[in-house]
């Protein structure tokens, strides 16, 4: 029975985090909805705007005012959704990662050093050594011979030396290609 009540709680977790999920991806889709209600709002005062400067010829120009203040007030109205949208996602930050007891499978923090449900020690922490390139331009570390960010050629530093390293030289070679 042990194993079946076990099952009933890993249905609800995973029931709880698809409710979760489809949660976001419904109030991102209602955000981006809005977002593009105003955008068109935006592109029919635009189109507005210039059927009638073409009309007028540019006479009396406090008439595009009317226009003028569609933009202002969607664009308003835009900054406003945004920045409703990244409230509301600093609020629902999500929790911490769990992973899986060895000795009994339940769902616990990272960090914790003991099990609460059973007691068990829980193992270390892996450390990952890397090597790290720092852009020389920039200062941003990057992944691969090139920086991510503003695309200059990176350097190597290795984490015992804290120096950049040197590419290989070939002993025999005399500053010539073989080719």
């Amino acid at each position: 029975m042990a194993i079946l009540d076990n099952l009933g709680k890993k249905l609800t977790e995973v029931t709880q985090t698809t409710v979760q999920v489809s949660k976001g991806l419904m109030d991102s889709a209602k955000t981006a909805l809005a977002i593009s209600a105003e955008e068109r709002e935006i592109e029919k005062a635009y189109r507005s705007l210039g059927q009638w400067y073409y009309a007028t010829k540019g006479q009396n120009p406090e008439e595009a005012g009317e226009y003028i203040d569609i933009v202002d007030t969607s664009l308003r109205k835009i900054r406003e959704i945004r920045e409703e949208a990244e409230a509301a996602q600093a609020v629902e930050a999500p929790a911490a990662p769990l992973f899986a007891c060895p000795a009994c499978g339940a769902q616990i923090e990272h960090g914790v050093q003991f099990c609460p449900v059973c007691g068990a020690m829980m193992p270390a922490p892996e450390i990952v050594e890397r090597e790290e390139s720092i852009c020389p331009s920039c200062g941003a570390l990057a992944q691969g011979p090139f920086c991510s960010r503003c695309g200059a050629q990176v350097v190597q530093v290795s984490k015992e030396s804290e120096e950049p390293e040197e590419p290989e030289a070939d002993e025999e070679s005399d500053g010539h290609s073989q080719y």
